[in-house]
């Protein structure tokens, strides 16, 4: 069972959390805390596993309470849950020793996946700020095609493990060949996805190479217009000189 504390100065938030962890038997909220201050000290009282943390809260804010949280409580991980995605908070929390950093946009699924990680100590990052920071780096090295297809590949698959999450949840198996039917659908869903992953960089290879040629046929236009627009304009001053030259004989 993994014990968390909820962190934050808005009941809306606490009912939500509740509703995304209740269904969940191996994650038990043990009690709720509306500023840093009581956070500190729910957490001196209950041992909680977890603390969901907030970064704005009155007395004590979230990152002040973040620090003093893993410092004094060495069994306790403080997983961030806050609507800031600036990387100065995201700097400060890690500086402060947060085990995770997640949005208040992150869906039910994606929240317990990060309690479970970070409870078996590994480090949780919000898929939107992974994304962020993923074309941050892109940007900052616009010559680097790897760093581009890394890019590329981490979205492919996020949206790639999302439906299989779903899909998986659809299976109805039978206890006695649970793992056999298992490993057969997932190759089936990961062959698939595959396939669309194919079918997605030829589509967008495709409109690259229109794009392209509809450039170059563009260009050959305009060029032929500034042609024949050049003629007439000979043509033009052909005529005016002939008659003046007509006028003067």
């Amino acid at each position: 069972m993994i014990n968390v504390l909820v962190a934050d100065d808005q009941n809306l938030i606490h009912r939500l959390v509740e509703g995304y962890l209740k269904p969940e038997n191996e994650i038990k909220i043990v009690g709720f805390a509306e500023n840093g201050q009581e956070a500190i000290e729910k957490t001196a009282n209950l041992q909680p596993d977890i603390v969901l943390m907030d970064v704005e809260m009155p007395k004590i804010d979230g990152l002040a309470a973040t620090k003093i949280i893993t410092e004094k409580f060495l069994t306790t991980k403080v997983l961030i849950l806050t609507v800031h995605d600036n990387e100065h908070h995201l700097s400060q929390a890690l500086k402060n020793g947060a085990k995770g950093y997640l949005l208040k946009t992150t869906t039910a699924q994606e929240l317990k996946n990060a309690i479970f990680n970070v409870n078996q100590g590994y480090f949780q990052l919000s898929i939107e700020l992974t994304e962020k920071y993923l074309q941050k780096i892109i940007r900052s090295n616009p010559d680097s095609n790897s760093l581009f297809e890394i890019g590329k590949k981490v979205n492919y698959l996020y949206k790639s493990y999302k439906k299989l999450g779903h899909k998986l949840e659809n299976i109805q198996i039978n206890d006695d060949d649970l793992e056999e039917k298992i490993i057969q659908k997932v190759d089936q869903l990961l062959q698939k996805e595959m396939t669309l992953i194919g079918e997605h960089d030829s589509n967008l290879q495709y409109k690259v190479d229109r794009m392209k040629h509809n450039q170059e046929r563009l260009e050959q236009s305009v060029q032929y217009l500034f042609t024949i627009q050049l003629a007439s304009i000979l043509v033009l001053l052909g005529i005016i000189i002939f008659v003046a030259f007509s006028k003067l004989i």
